[in-house]
């Protein structure tokens, strides 16, 4: 593995070296050989016109699903994403809903059936995030986080169930992250609101379990900066790629015994 110009590295130390640096791939998106093992598939990926959500919808595509790519308000990001998985040769479509709001997120679901006539995959990435102290957090704080983290999920995935149910087959994860385990200052709203839906998984892959839909949890660790690399034992943030990669795996027929868990990937910076 070659980065820019200089001596080749081993793929480890150019880790250790680039850090969460996204131009780094772990899998080469022209490999035809590469196996297709969501093949045929349509995913909706929330909060998916940037960074790990983008990814994620490009590791689908690059494994053959159809994509659908959410944002919330910005429209060239989300055409942008659209046009990197239509060239791994899939369809895609941005839309462009909060999905806080009820019926953002019901119309949004009738677009893509409209366009792709099912969803098999849906990935709840969107999140919220915003520091307030207890004392000084204002109803409205609160609630925005909720919104986001926890109904979200709630209404996304209401919307796409019928569906998985008609067709006997679903992939439903559901996202957190670290912070909602151990705690963050001042982060009550955001840690309370994504460990509901960790609640909701659980209940959920008991209820849909009959239909073949499984639904599982996934919490990231860190995959931008950290304070102190030598927390975690891998000595480097996430590379993107990375996380998308267990998403992936997760929406794949490779995982169809696997439900109601919640999978850390977080270099091992918490151990469970």
């Amino acid at each position: 593995m070659e980065i820019g110009a200089g001596e080749p590295l081993s793929r480890r130390t150019a880790l250790r070296n680039m850090g969460a640096a996204a131009a780094l791939p772990l899998v080469d998106a022209s490999d035809s050989s590469s196996r297709r093992t969501v093949e045929g598939k349509v995913a909706l990926v929330t909060g998916s016109s940037r960074n790990l959500g983008r990814a994620t919808v490009l590791e689908l595509a690059r494994q053959g699903a159809d994509v659908v790519v959410n944002g919330r308000s910005n429209r060239e990001a989300a055409d942008a994403v659209v046009r990197e998985a239509e060239a791994l040769g899939v369809r895609a479509i941005a839309l462009l809903a909060d999905v806080g709001v009820e019926q953002q997120v019901n119309q949004m679901v009738e677009q893509a059936l409209e366009r792709f006539g099912r969803i098999d995959i849906l990935i709840n990435n969107a999140g919220f995030r915003g520091s307030s102290s207890i004392a000084e957090m204002s109803t409205d704080e609160w609630r925005a986080a909720a919104a986001v983290n926890f109904d979200g999920p709630f209404f996304c995935t209401r919307a796409v169930v019928p569906g998985m149910i008609s067709n006997g087959y679903g992939r439903i994860i559901t996202v957190s992250g670290l912070n909602s385990f151990h705690g963050r200052s001042n982060w009550s709203h955001v840690c309370a609101s994504k460990m509901g839906a960790v609640g909701m998984t659980r209940a959920l892959a008991v209820e849909l379990g009959p239909y073949d839909i499984t639904v599982n949890h996934v919490v990231p660790g860190a995959y931008v900066a950290h304070p102190d690399l030598a927390r975690i034992p891998l000595g480097r943030v996430g590379l993107p790629q990375e996380l998308a990669n267990m998403y992936a795996f997760l929406s794949s027929e490779e995982a169809s015994y696997i439900t109601g868990q919640t999978f850390h990937v977080n270099g091992g910076e918490v151990r469970y």
